[in-house]
């Protein structure tokens, strides 16, 4: 079964479907529809998206597999105030291990096409299993936020993705001036929709290493800038991605993947969802461009796996084996 992805749907906190974008939800799932009424109202469109079995990578995930306990005096919680140009909020939270300075620092990405607040990037972390340990392993740990992939802001700057991708670009380049930060040793580690948007953030500012979680690639290809959407847009294209892979988006994919800067390393669950368009797409054709691309994959695994979330199948070993793969691969990068 090809597993659907809910991160592309959910809706950053506040925002109401119009009547519009309820009717195409309920054209293409008329299941979710469980008072057989003709209509589809906010509610059974919501309930229709926590059902899908892979939400398992989005604002509102939560690990239940144990944090590291790093306390706050030995790293303290700071968090830094930033803007767009365009009056995008898009302050991070991040922690220091140690006085020991320069150190390397890793940028996490959540999944989803929405804006976490503050709050939610805080308890991110303090509480994420991965995020504590990458502290813990005396990483500089910084969780961000970007404006939302599919709704426009204002009626000037950026829209969409690209715009997602130009806020990730700010954050990273103001990390670099974080005190105590290795500007050479910056890593990005995101998930599926922050999965790709590290990869491509890559192309467009240098950093170390990317870590990237079953990413969403499909979005990159087909950005739709200005607009609202759902994972169902996405579907022909991970149905048969070479057939979408033709002219203008072909075209445009390698132009970013020839400028991505650092090694990536794909975290892959069950061969489902994403699957194909990454390793029919992504993987190859940045083999084929000369850049450093490998993968690791974890059997049995569901989406968002590699943020430690239970319901995907990830375990404590599972989470080791993540931080083991990942911290090999980045300190690897170190010496090239």
């Amino acid at each position: 079964m090809l597993v659907w992805m809910p991160l592309l749907s959910i809706l950053p906190a506040g925002f109401s479907q119009t009547d519009e974008q309820l009717a195409q939800y309920y054209k293409r799932f008329p299941e979710a529809d469980v008072n057989a009424d003709g209509k589809l109202s906010a509610k059974e469109a919501k309930n229709h998206r926590r059902g899908d079995p892979s939400r398992g990578d989005n604002l509102e995930s939560v690990s239940e597999i144990p944090a590291v306990d790093v306390p706050l005096a030995k790293a303290p919680l700071e968090v830094s105030h930033l803007e767009s140009p365009d009056g995008v909020k898009l302050d991070f939270a991040w922690r220091k291990p140690s006085e020991d300075e320069p150190l390397p620092a890793i940028v996490f990405l959540h999944g989803g096409g929405g804006m976490s607040d503050i709050e939610g990037l805080k308890k991110n972390l303090m509480n994420g299993a991965i995020q504590t340990r990458f502290l813990d392993k005396g990483f500089i740990t910084v969780q961000s936020t970007r404006r939302p992939y599919w709704i426009r802001q204002g009626k000037t700057g950026p829209t969409g993705f690209d715009g997602a991708v130009e806020d990730t670009v700010r954050v990273v380049d103001a990390v670099k001036q974080l005190k105590g930060v290795d500007r050479d040793k910056v890593i990005l580690y995101g998930g599926s929709g922050g999965g790709i948007l590290a990869i491509v953030t890559a192309a467009h500012t240098k950093v170390a290493a990317v870590v990237a979680g079953e990413p969403a690639t499909v979005v990159a290809l087909d950005p739709k800038q200005g607009k609202s959407s759902s994972p169902a847009e996405y579907q022909d294209i991970m149905d048969d991605p070479r057939a979408w892979f033709t002219g203008d988006r072909k075209k445009e994919t390698l132009d970013w993947m020839k400028r991505v800067s650092g090694p990536v390393l794909v975290l892959q669950g069950d061969r489902t969802g994403l699957y194909k368009t990454n390793f029919e797409i992504l993987i190859p054709e940045m083999k084929r461009l000369g850049k450093e691309i490998a993968y690791v994959e974890f059997p049995g695994k569901s989406h968002g796996f590699y943020w430690g979330t239970t319901k995907t199948g990830a375990t404590l070993e599972t989470v080791d084996r993540i931080i083991d793969e990942a911290d090999t691969f980045i300190r690897g990068s170190f010496t090239k």
